[in-house]
């Protein structure tokens, strides 16, 4: 028989081996603040970027973690030492070499280079700043990184990795990857993204998260002021379900004692919304009601995918009494309806993107929507170019955690992913 630890994909799925890394970009430089290329360029902190390590830090005091790494420029240094004393300093963490565009602003580069420009980001070999690395060669250094920290973690360990948003571009990419263009922004200064290693891949569970600074990002408020209209999808809070390992699907669960206390802390660190739509299973309406200031609109294809005879069963029942399904679907990857007369993960995601393409927006606020983990995790991953089967690139967000998508002229743009920092605060 198949265990759970065999399969990529199978909810509630957590195999022994899994390793974490939390990826945090520096806080803001003065470099940031003036606009200019800044690769391997030295330099200090902005007065911004001084005053948020405070809140980064306070952060970062609840976590438990095995050890911190950092690139060695200043930036970089100063922030990950807001964390720990204890920083091991990594060169190949270093903030990628732009070549002779080091040190020129935004504007002039835009001005004289923009074919150059246009060039190198496009074709990933070509040296940026004509001397500089090629993303590839960016690439390759920063994954090569990346697996030393693995090497370093003890099974079920974490580590800290304290380094610049352009490295962070090539290991978020795989989890996000364009459509002929960029569906993500660079993350933010002080942002976390969290990878999660098990089953020999890598998935993506939280991605530019800077919620110690507040609720909305400065990505977000940016595409708030330009008119673009932004969605923030939420996950219910916890269930009795998701203690026991039952896969919920279309059962109606309501949320647990721990479920109401996420929901409510939710509310007051998110906000209320005039725009709130929801799933009408109790848990995701119990949600969407602490975030609501004008009410709940119920939308039946927010609904998480239909389980079929899966519903309510734990993962252990499933594999005992339906053993050839679970190998074809989670191991040969055949996109099988669940649980028999259930959804195909196909059907799931044509599903919820439809219905969020229909969704009437708010104007010059966040449009609430209250759903599910693989409701969520589907339609996220529509957005992007990956050829994963049912998702597993991305890790289930957090009970009440949130995502931010603007609509843009040239398409969704991701802005953060499964952000749940109210759960880090005291009443978390």
């Amino acid at each position: 028989m198949t265990t759970r630890s065999d399969l990529v994909g199978v909810p509630y799925a957590i195999p022994k081996d899994t390793k974490e890394i939390v990826f945090i970009r520096h806080a803001e430089s003065q470099a940031n603040v003036d606009g200019l290329w800044h690769g391997r360029t030295d330099g200090p902190l902005s007065e911004a970027g001084e005053a948020s390590l405070e809140a980064l830090a306070k952060r970062a005091a609840r976590w438990q973690y095995d050890f911190v790494v950092a690139s060695p420029l200043t930036r970089t240094r100063l922030t990950a030492e807001a964390i720990t004393s204890d920083v091991y300093i990594d060169e190949d963490f270093i903030e990628m070499d732009v070549g002779r565009w080091e040190g020129l602003s935004f504007e002039e580069t835009d001005r004289d280079y923009r074919d150059e420009m246009e060039v190198a980001f496009t074709d990933w070999d070509v040296p940026l700043g004509g001397n500089g690395e090629s993303l590839n060669q960016v690439a390759r250094r920063a994954w090569a990184a990346v697996m030393k920290v693995l090497d370093r973690l003890p099974d079920g360990g974490r580590a800290i990795v304290v380094t610049h948003g352009g490295l962070l571009q090539p290991i978020v990419e795989p989890h996000l990857p364009g459509k002929g263009r960029r569906v993500h922004p660079i993350v933010g200064n002080t942002s976390i993204t969290r990878l999660v290693f098990q089953s020999e891949r890598s998935r993506l569970a939280t991605f530019n998260d800077t919620g110690h600074l507040g609720p909305r990002s400065r990505w977000v408020e940016h595409h708030l002021r330009k008119g673009t209209p932004v969605i923030a999808l939420v996950r219910h809070g916890r269930t009795r379900a998701n203690v026991e390992g039952r896969w919920q699907g279309r059962g109606d669960w309501p949320l647990d004692e721990e479920g109401v206390r996420q929901a409510e802390i939710l509310g007051r660190w998110y906000g209320k919304h005039p725009t709130v739509y929801a799933s009408p299973l109790q848990r995701a309406m119990q949600t969407a009601e602490r975030v609501a200031r004008n009410g709940v609109v119920p939308v039946p294809g927010l609904e998480e995918m239909h389980m079929g005879e899966w519903e309510g069963l734990t993962n252990a029942e499933i594999e005992q009494r339906w053993p050839e399904e679970m190998e074809r679907i989670y191991r040969h990857r055949v996109d099988l309806r669940r649980g028999i007369t259930g959804e195909t993960w196909g059907e799931l995601t044509a599903r919820v993107a439809n219905t969020i393409a229909a969704l009437q927006p708010a104007q010059g606020e966040p449009t609430v929507v209250v759903a599910h983990g693989g409701a969520i995790r589907s339609y996220i991953s529509s957005l992007t170019a990956t050829d994963d089967a049912y998702s597993e690139s991305l890790y289930t967000p957090q009970n009440t955690s949130v995502t931010h998508v603007a609509f843009g002229e040239e398409g969704p743009v991701i802005l953060d992913y499964a952000v749940a920092a109210h759960l880090e605060t005291d009443e978390g």
